[in-house]
């Protein structure tokens, strides 16, 4: 199958809910700068939900934001949900975290030929029919003609159901409420984070 491009690109996001925004960013050795009017024209943003969640999108595929040793120490005390997409290779995954631990993951590697979705953990009831309808999707007549492999979508419709957000696509819970992020002291965040 040839699946065309969607401008997913290559992303990291991850929403925590259970602390306030202020708390996320000084955790993460950030501080909010100024508004911005479009989500994609920036390398790190953040924006508050009315339902709870504190998003924050980063470019590049594994930022440092969202590395198991951070989200260890992030969720303690909260939810932490994370997604990473590099389409021209054809990979998602989604984790979900609490109090300090990896509670689930859902990923799909799909560059060379068709992918399979690798779960494990304790995922969201509501994984089941999305996996469901996006496989029956990707298996039914025609798929090939569609914009990208529905099986790529898993992990992204995983995290977007619980938080409302998706990079390709109009946000109500998100839109128009991001700011720009800002390393609070440089060298403190390289050495948080490596690099």
């Amino acid at each position: 199958m040839a699946f065309k491009s969607l401008g997913l690109e290559n992303r990291s996001w991850l929403a925590v809910t259970g602390k306030p925004a202020k708390a996320i960013c000084t955790a993460l050795g950030l501080k909010m700068s100024m508004a911005v009017t479009r989500r994609d024209r920036f390398a790190l943003m953040g924006a508050a939900s009315d339902a709870g969640w504190y998003l924050i999108i980063a470019e590049g595929r594994d930022h440092r934001l969202i590395q198991e040793p951070v989200l260890a120490t992030l969720s303690a005390g909260c939810e932490v949900l994370t997604c990473t997409v590099q389409e021209s290779f054809l990979s998602s995954a989604a984790t979900g975290w609490r109090d300090g631990h990896k509670r689930w993951s859902v990923t799909y590697e799909g560059e060379d030929a068709p992918g399979e979705v690798v779960v494990a953990g304790e995922l969201p009831v509501t994984f089941a029919p999305i996996r469901r309808n996006l496989t029956a999707k990707s298996q039914a007549d025609g798929a090939g003609d569609l914009l990208l492999d529905p099986l790529f979508e898993i992990p992204i419709e995983a995290v977007r159901d619980a938080i409302g957000y998706r990079p390709d696509e109009p946000s109500q819970a998100f839109d128009g409420r991001f700011v720009l992020l800002e390393a609070i002291d440089p060298t403190f965040t390289q050495r948080l984070f490596g690099g």
